[in-house]
């Protein structure tokens, strides 16, 4: 750019800023998925990065002090202040804390009158009005034709929220605001930023009890499962009709699974257990929930029960469950939805190994590649992982293992890694293996034997 382009777009700029007075370019909160986190120091710097100054605050506070209530519609309180300053501006949004690039729940203005208006992104600088449309991910509101007062008085912006209809876990408010001199430049302004994480406060409509089916290995969907493995409970009324929770950011507590999604948990007894213990969950739907079991001391008969609403005035629980099916290992490969074909990758491209028929943009494997394939109920590992929490690196199985791909029983050599997955659930393993030369090809059977037990028969890896 020449030098005297820059001065051009250097004398514009304040008359461009002038222009966010009046409406601010959206997507300047501090939320880390919109321009990186930036915030409204981006153009009022004076002072150097938000919060840079003692003289001045921002607080915000919500008509519900101890989190959300699905579809109750609550007051957001926005104060800014500063003794210099005399004209106030804000922007706010909210986001699911497991996708912070969905807004969570809509805004509204109090009265057409306030300083307060509602907008949506749809892709330009200063967004649209409502309604949004169904494509919209995100929502702000915000200051119109910043309000002016006397130098030094604090300014309140108020907007109603109503939240998601569902529960959706954690929740993020991001505020920036203004405290300006009011000489419609953007030199001399303070910014203040505000984040809050706030939590399901409302106790879930279900009041029916909840009816257990039966428990099987979350990978064959066979029965039989094993401490640290990952299965699936079937049954119903464990989730309001077409809400499915899957565990993500906004639900993971110190860093692991929660033991409460969706207003349901599962607690388990038995096992040589010496008290009762809740299951990390992965996803809950109305007939199904996928959890990891703990660490059974023993195989002696296992008790499950659903709790909907625990802990809660109005909790309800399913019968308690008398399962028998506990083993030492429950070893058995993920499968690809509706085939048999195994889940697998490459483990060097992470391309997934599959017919396109069975995933679109998958390709079978080659004899010589490295395949990565996914399982659970392996059996212990060195160094140990909780339940619940993630491998956050090599974790290796502690017993021996032998893998058969075809009628080729696999060198050690060839099993380049057998574990726990990294960066996964504890109870997700993974096996890094050379398919060998003579396994042959179209879908091909393969088994993995652990403690003398077997993975689920008519399991295959599509090899050309």
């Amino acid at each position: 750019m020449t030098r005297l382009a820059s001065l051009l777009l250097l004398s514009l700029a304040p008359v461009a800023l002038f222009g966010e007075s009046k409406m601010p370019s959206i997507g300047y909160t501090g939320a880390p998925t919109d321009h990186g986190g930036q915030d409204c120091s981006t153009c009022h710097n004076s002072f150097g990065a938000a919060n840079s100054d003692n003289g001045g605050s921002l607080k915000v506070t919500f008509g519900n002090t101890t989190g959300y209530v699905p579809s109750v519609q609550q007051l957001i309180h926005i104060v800014v202040q500063n003794p210099n300053a005399s004209r106030w501006g804000f922007q706010i949004t909210i986001r699911e804390q497991t996708d912070q690039t969905l807004s969570a729940g809509t805004f509204a203005v109090l009265n057409s009158t306030d300083p307060e208006t509602v907008v949506c992104d749809n892709g330009s600088q200063f967004g649209a009005q409502p309604p949004c449309a169904a494509s919209t991910t995100r929502q702000f509101a915000e200051h119109m034709n910043a309000p002016r007062g006397a130098s030094g008085q604090a300014f309140a912006f108020d907007v109603a929220w109503t939240p998601p209809a569902q529960e959706v876990g954690r929740l993020i408010v991001y505020v920036s605001a203004v405290a300006a001199n009011g000489d419609d430049q953007p030199t001399g302004d303070h910014v203040y930023t505000f984040s809050q994480i706030i939590s399901n406060a409302g106790a879930c409509s279900l009041q029916v009890r909840p009816i257990f089916q039966n428990v099987v290995n979350g990978a064959s969907f066979q029965p039989g499962f094993s401490s640290g493995a990952m299965v699936s409970i079937f049954g119903s009324g464990f989730q309001t009709s077409g809400n499915n929770r899957i565990a993500g950011l906004g639900d993971y507590v110190n860093g692991a699974f929660p033991t409460e999604l969706g207003c349901a948990s599962v607690q388990v007894t038995g096992g040589g257990l010496a008290s009762p213990v809740l299951l990390p969950l992965a996803y809950v739907s109305p007939g199904q929930i996928n959890a990891q079991m703990p660490v059974f001391p023993t195989t002696d008969p296992v008790m499950l029960t659903v709790l909907i609403n625990p802990n809660s005035p109005n909790g309800v629980q399913s019968a308690v469950a008398n399962i028998t099916t506990l083993q030492n290992f429950s070893p058995a490969f993920f499968l690809f939805p509706n085939s048999n074909s195994i889940a697998a990758e490459e483990a060097h491209t992470f391309a997934l190994v599959a017919n396109p028929s069975v995933v679109m943009g998958a390709s079978p494997a080659h004899a010589g590649d490295i395949v990565s394939l996914f399982g659970t109920g392996f059996g212990s590992t060195t160094p140990s992982v909780l339940p619940g929490s993630f491998a956050t690196g090599i974790s290796t199985l502690t017993n021996s293992i032998t893998v058969k791909i075809g009628s080729v029983t696999l060198a050690s050599s060839d099993i380049q890694y057998a574990g726990l997955s990294p960066d996964s659930i504890s109870g997700l393993y993974q096996f890094n293996v050379r398919i060998p030369s003579g396994a042959g090809t179209g879908d091909v059977p393969v088994t993995i034997t652990v403690g003398g037990q077997q993975t689920q028969s008519g399991a295959t890896i599509p090899i050309q």
